[in-house]
């Protein structure tokens, strides 16, 4: 996917933004929503960047990744929380309430959310001024 599609204007990614995305080594389907120039992190693994993507497909996952994504978080960046989108009828740990509230405990300020497409949906956060 390059930079100018539109899942990138939904992230605010422009072509210069160093990206990295956490959560998307056992997920195929997000592939077509990464710009070029994203890097791929390992489970853990720290590699900062102005935009940081989370997929996280359940509530476990999320605690589980959140801080290394996080972290990864440069000065002035942005993080982007993936989740899946509700499907009518089926049962999920994981929707916008749980990602924000998680964020918050995390001390991260939510401030928008989108759909990212049809089945993802994130929201955005910044650091919480201290």
């Amino acid at each position: 996917m390059s930079s100018d599609s539109s899942a990138a204007r939904i992230f605010g990614i422009s072509p210069e933004n160093r990206v990295t995305v956490y959560g998307a080594q056992d997920r195929p389907e997000v592939a077509e929503l990464l710009p070029a120039q994203a890097n791929i992190a390992a489970r853990g693994s720290l590699m900062p960047a102005d935009v940081v993507l989370l997929f996280a497909g359940s509530a476990a996952d999320l605690a589980h990744d959140l801080s290394s994504a996080a972290d990864a978080v440069e000065p002035g960046g942005v993080l982007w929380v993936c989740y899946p989108s509700g499907v009518e009828g089926q049962e999920r740990d994981l929707n916008r309430d749980t990602v924000v509230s998680l964020m918050e405990d995390n001390g991260w300020e939510p401030l928008a959310d989108a759909s990212v497409n049809d089945e993802w949906s994130a929201v955005r956060g910044q650091p919480t001024p201290k």
